[in-house]
């Protein structure tokens, strides 16, 4: 069958492809004899970067590290940012992002009317290889599809890592970090490029407020305690009375404790504060991310789960007592700053939203262990990088 020629600029970066650009009217000119035209695919004097990473939140926070290696390699670069509009204010200020791009109903129009140098996709969800394949670009980083919906990767890591998404023994088995992967994938020489979490100086402000309302003024350290962790990993969760008996040992000692969360941890939080504990105090569920950061950088140390907030503390450097059971502690990089204890079973790492056992991996960890944990990094002491309990 013979390709009829079109006189249409259909490559053309003003071209809206459902109708008449612009140009068109203004100059009154038909398309193929437009002097505005500009493929899309034209050199321009920056490398275009594409980052494709929607969420979860916790998941595009700690995907943030990339940002200062892909700078350093492409120094003159435009880093563009796709993310769901409910997890992007963690992007927000990232002095190393040009662009952030809501993944809502105008995403394909602007995927069709931009090209990209690179493309970077290290999610395997539908929506994200979807908008992968759709993008324009000389190189994808990552993963895409094929036109027989196989899943495409970009070097040996990338199908290390699709091999451990789709079989949880495999990630059981893995000893490297997020970190590790993710740079390896987008062939970066580090994988210890930071966290970033740029503090809103409003919300700074804001939050040394609060200390002052309460009338917080204290020579001891402020421990950030983070119990919930969410709807979707019930398994992640440390039991409530546990929390209690930690909080009011460190509140004994003069520490001042403040208990942070979002919507899905008022449950927890307002249990903790029904136990009527000195210096405990609620910091609210309803607070915007920037405030929740600013929140967190009050503390010296942060205990928490695998949690959102475990990786905005790390971006803050603080120092971090993480608990960990269902999910891999091996995944999780504390950049030396923080202790993770895990509990000694064999299951761990199972990646189960529901568990057969009565007493879950979780429910094994001791209130003495973690105590020991936090002692041991507010004293500044050396730390081991794991304990068990």
């Amino acid at each position: 069958m013979k390709t009829e020629k079109t006189n249409v600029y259909t490559d053309c970066i003003h071209f809206p492809l459902d109708r008449p650009c612009e140009n068109q009217k203004k100059f009154a000119v038909k398309c193929g004899d437009c002097l505005q035209y500009q493929k899309i695919s034209s050199e321009i004097s920056k490398t275009r970067i594409l980052i494709i990473k929607l969420g979860a939140m916790g998941d595009v926070l700690r995907t943030v590290f990339l940002l200062e290696g892909l700078k350093e390699k492409y120094p003159s670069s435009y880093i563009t940012w796709i993310v769901l509009p409910k997890n992007a204010a963690v992007l927000e200020n990232n002095p190393y992002i040009d662009k952030i791009v809501l993944c809502d109903e105008k995403i394909n129009s602007f995927l069709t009317g931009v090209f990209f140098d690179i493309v970077v996709n290290l999610d395997l969800s539908p929506e994200s290889l979807a908008l992968t394949k759709l993008a324009f670009a000389s190189k994808i980083l990552g993963y895409s599809l094929d036109n027989e919906r196989k899943i495409t990767v970009s070097n040996l890591y990338a199908s290390m890592w699709l091999n451990m998404s789709a079989d949880d023994s495999l990630k059981k088995e893995n000893e490297r970090t997020y970190q590790y992967f993710m740079s390896k994938i987008v062939e970066l020489p580090s994988d210890q490029n930071e966290i970033i979490v740029p503090l809103n100086l409003k919300m700074k402000s804001k939050a040394e407020e609060f200390l002052r309302q309460k009338g917080i003024k204290t020579d001891k350290a402020i421990i950030g305690i983070n119990p919930g962790a969410g709807k979707r990993w019930l398994l992640k969760k440390w039991k409530i009375e546990k929390f209690i008996e930690t909080a009011r040992y460190f509140a004994g000692k003069g520490h001042i404790i403040l208990l942070l969360g979002g919507k899905d941890d008022a449950e927890e939080i307002e249990t903790i504060v029904k136990a009527g504990i000195e210096n405990v105090f609620s910091t609210g569920t309803e607070n915007e991310i920037a405030y929740f950061f600013a929140l967190i950088n009050l503390c010296s140390l942060v205990l928490c789960g695998d949690t959102m907030a475990l990786h905005a503390a790390v971006g803050l450097k603080k120092k971090v007592a993480a608990l960990f059971g269902p999910t891999s502690y091996n995944e999780i990089e504390l950049y030396g700053r923080g202790i993770k204890i895990i509990p000694k079973m064999d299951c761990l790492c199972c990646y189960l939203q529901s568990c057969p056992k009565k007493t879950t991996c979780m429910d094994l960890i001791e209130v003495k262990t973690v105590i020991e944990a936090a002692d041991i990094l507010l004293s500044g002491k050396t730390a081991p990088s794991i304990m068990i309990s």
